[in-house]
């Protein structure tokens, strides 16, 4: 069974972290049509990957990317 359409604006913003911050404080405005987010924060979470869970997802891909320029940068200097 599903719950009832949420008609609340679910953005929380980058200030918080609902993994630390208790209680999470969300816009509240009317909800863009389909979405759980209003006509101002839709854009943002669906084009821009705002939202908490896409920045540390896109924190461990750089770092890992780092890490990885760092290992090609040793090899290089090993194999010159």
């Amino acid at each position: 069974m599903e719950g009832a359409p949420i008609r609340e604006c679910q953005y929380i913003g980058p200030e918080q972290d609902p993994l630390r911050d208790y209680p999470i404080k969300y816009c509240c405005r009317p909800v863009f049509p389909g979405k759980a987010y209003c006509d101002e924060h839709v854009w943002l979470v669906y084009n821009r990957g705002s939202s908490v869970g896409n920045k540390r997802k896109l924190k461990a891909i750089e770092d890992e990317l780092a890490e990885l320029k760092r290992l090609q940068e040793i090899e290089e200097i090993n194999n010159a």
